[in-house]
């Protein structure tokens, strides 16, 4: 079955969302959840990881602009078809942060892309505030549109900025690091500025099982410099992504 996602991913010639994409996508999507066991990663699996992650960027922009530019946002958000499983998951990760912490109402996010929901559903159910850093202009202005169309400018505030050299003195309750961090060439770098920063538990989204076909699975060894790991969770129904509690080390 690999070998068969392999070849169908690696013959798609645009990843833009359309039929024969998504339906690769979906296929793909129901399998990884229908067959849960050990996933040895190799070279293959690092090129569908790769595939999987441009693609998600292409649907993140279609979608942002399609929801954005809609009579009624609110509605086009929620017909999203991973609307409800980022909801889940948002939920998911919002609980078990709140084992560590119970009042959660500050979040910082590094790096989220156009189409930032769980900032979205984080303020819209859970009445939290979001800043979101993105060196992205293209990502950062898709964003902002968004979230302007669906009223949530109070609670959603963005920073065009690289996170290397990003410096804030507020303290935030929860830090969400995006996995593509962990894939960055100066990824050491930016996990420690990320550790200056003043907050309570950093969580990042992994993965574990077939699921790693669609995300990479983030290697703990990567966070232990800086950051003290309190829990990783994985979800063993629809909800594709695992992911990690963490706190900040002291005098790192």
């Amino acid at each position: 079955m690999i070998e068969k996602f392999y070849k169908k991913l690696k013959s798609l010639t645009d990843l833009k969302p359309k039929d024969e994409v998504n339906n690769v996508f979906s296929e793909l999507c129901k399998y990884v959840v229908e067959n849960d066991k050990k996933l040895k990663v190799n070279k293959k699996i690092l090129e569908i990881n790769e595939i999987c992650s441009k693609a998600e960027f292409e649907m993140e922009k279609f979608y942002s602009e399609k929801i954005s530019t809609s009579q009624n946002p609110n509605q086009e958000l929620k017909n999203f078809i991973y609307y409800k499983n980022y909801e889940k998951l948002t939920k998911l990760e919002f609980l078990n942060v709140s084992f560590f912490e119970e009042n959660i109402k500050e979040v910082l996010f590094v790096g989220w892309g156009p189409l930032p929901l769980t900032a979205i559903i984080l303020a819209t159910n859970f009445q939290v505030n979001c800043k979101i850093v993105d060196y992205s202009k293209e990502a950062i202005d898709l964003a902002e549109k968004l979230v302007k169309s669906l009223n949530l400018k109070e609670k959603i505030s963005f920073v065009e900025k690289d996170i290397l050299e990003y410096k804030d003195e507020k303290n935030y309750d929860l830090v969400y690091v995006a996995s593509l961090v962990f894939g960055n060439d100066f990824q050491d770098e930016i996990l420690k500025n990320i550790s200056n920063l003043n907050f309570k538990k950093l969580l990042t989204r992994t993965s574990h099982g077939t699921r790693k076909l669609l995300y990479k699975k983030i290697k703990t060894k990567n966070l232990k410099k800086y950051f003290k790991k309190e829990l990783i969770v994985h979800p063993k129904n629809e909800i594709i992504n695992s992911f990690i509690i963490l706190s900040k080390k002291e005098n790192v």
